[in-house]
């Protein structure tokens, strides 16, 4: 006795609903042996294959009792009653009557590939196969379809395609034909190398498709952007269009005497070029990258710089290098890193890169100066020599605060002995110890004194000899106003 099985949603690429022993009873007129009634389907079709048929035993809730696969072309009986028939991308119900002769149209859509595809290519077909059950169907490398008349919808390689397959009398089988185009991006040869994505421009609906290297993806005529490596670029197909783009190979490159590794252990980050501000790449790695623009951001620099590349071109660019000295002991992790450092382009003030001392800062501009953490306004102007290595010392300053009527310390700074280092350091302070670090050079410690009876303004100097990892000590005598230096001495006898 068939058992009915309830099915609202279906999920399978066939709905197979047995419950039981349930059947489906195909006979031929001439095998009726019961005495009971039959109609008769046939579904025509100009090749061979073949469909389903479900019995339809309830439509609230939709139920079905049974299923089999029938052969284009061959006249069934059937005992009275609805039936689902399931084609390619679409779906009919018939009613069957005693002594009704029914006749369903399957019409062959075929796509039509340029070049026979290969294992490797790819072609997809996504559509809905039957309203009512919700029933899905993805086709992969499916390039002819038995497709059932009537309006269909599918999506062909993501781009919407709808096919309008009106009855005809007679109810004949036709063939339709589209023809395809596609896209490829041939292997560059670079390790490693990616699938390149495809979408289609403008879609209301984000699908994207992706595929190997020198394999085809085929497509329906439309506008498309490709994807490799975070590069990007239009392809606007006709119809039999085929188009292969050659990739270009990049490379972001540093001298070989940088040690670029050494970064992650210091920082706890790797050194890194980001492409198109959206795709991070190695460094001396070579990637196979789409042509046009190329946006380049250094990891240690706040901007990007533009590069231009053609297909199948070569294009190695590559970044500077400096190392701002600290002469930590090896695995003085707390020293290691312990400062910025800031590069700036001439003629400007705002600076274009930061990253820490003791490891490389790579860099594109060509007229560069540097400043360290602590006496940034001190900039060193450095040759378009690659490998750079500069060392730091310290400098150490200790006033001697008094107070002595109408003379005042205004300002206490470090100037630049005007060569190769400009600027000068932020003000100073003229009661307490201050230490600052300074690329090794020559430099002035510049006292400014204020006399009020006058409103003269004296400037004193000594000069300072920074070397590599010492710290320079200097006494200096300053003067506060009475009201600073009482204050100053009620903090010393509090601490006392």
């Amino acid at each position: 006795m068939t058992r009915l099985l309830l099915a609202n949603i279906f999920q399978t690429s066939r709905l197979r609903f047995l419950l039981g022993l349930a059947t489906f009873s195909v006979v031929l007129l001439a095998s009726c042996t019961n005495g009971q009634e039959f109609g008769s389907l046939t579904v025509r079709f100009v090749s061979i294959g073949s469909y389903e048929i479900y019995k339809m035993a309830g439509e609230h809730p939709l139920q079905f009792v049974s299923e089999t696969t029938i052969k284009y072309n061959d006249r069934i009986m059937l005992s009275p009653g609805s039936y689902m028939i399931l084609a390619d991308c679409s779906s009919e119900i018939v009613n069957i009557y005693p002594g009704s002769n029914v006749v369903l149209v399957a019409n062959q859509v075929n796509f039509i590939p340029l070049q026979p595809p290969t294992e490797e290519d790819k072609f997809s077909i996504q559509c809905v196969r039957s309203e009512r059950t919700h029933l899905r169907q993805s086709l992969m490398n499916h390039f002819s379809l038995a497709v059932l008349a009537g309006t269909r919808e599918m999506l062909v390689g993501m781009v919407p395609l709808k096919i309008d397959l009106p009855p005809t009398e007679p109810k004949e089988s036709r063939v339709i034909s589209h023809l395809l185009s596609y896209i490829s991006v041939n292997s560059s040869g670079t390790e490693g190398a990616e699938d390149f994505f495809v979408s289609p421009v403008g879609g209301v609906t984000p699908f994207t498709e992706n595929q190997h290297p020198g394999a085809k993806l085929f497509l329906i005529h439309g506008k498309y952007d490709l994807q490799l490596n975070g590069t990007a670029l239009t392809v606007d197909l006709k119809e039999g269009e085929s188009r292969a783009v050659i990739p270009g190979k990049f490379t972001v490159g540093t001298s070989p005497n940088a040690n670029i590794s050494r970064a992650e252990k210091v920082i706890g980050a790797p050194l890194y070029a980001e492409l198109n501000g959206e795709h991070y790449l190695n460094l001396n790695t070579t990637y196979s990258v789409l042509p046009g623009t190329l946006d380049v951001r250094l990891s240690t620099s706040i901007h990007s710089k533009p590069f231009k590349i053609s297909e199948g071109e070569t294009l190695k660019i590559n970044a500077r290098n400096i190392v701002v000295d600290l002469n930590c002991q090896k695995d003085d992790w707390a020293c290691l890193g312990n400062k910025k450092v800031l590069l700036f382009e001439k003629g400007k003030t705002g600076f274009f890169a930061v990253s820490q001392t003791d490891i490389p800062i790579l860099f594109f501009e060509d007229d560069v100066s540097i400043a360290v953490e602590g006496s940034r306004n001190i900039k060193l102007s450095i040759s378009s020599a690659d490998d750079q290595i500069f060392e730091v010392g310290f400098l150490e300053v200790f006033p001697n605060p008094q107070h002595h009527g109408g003379v005042l310390t205004d300002l206490m700074r470090v100037e630049t002995n005007g060569s190769r280092f400009t600027g000068a350091s932020l003000d100073l302070a003229v009661d307490k110890p201050t230490k600052m670090p300074l690329i090794v050079g020559q430099y002035h410690l510049a006292e400014y004194t204020f006399t009020t009876s006058d409103g003269s303004r004296r400037k004193s100097t000594k000069f300072v000899n920074i070397t590599p990892a010492a710290t320079v000590k200097l006494d200096v005598q300053t003067f506060l106003s009475e009201k600073k230096m009482a204050i100053l001495n009620q903090a010393a006898e509090i601490q006392q």
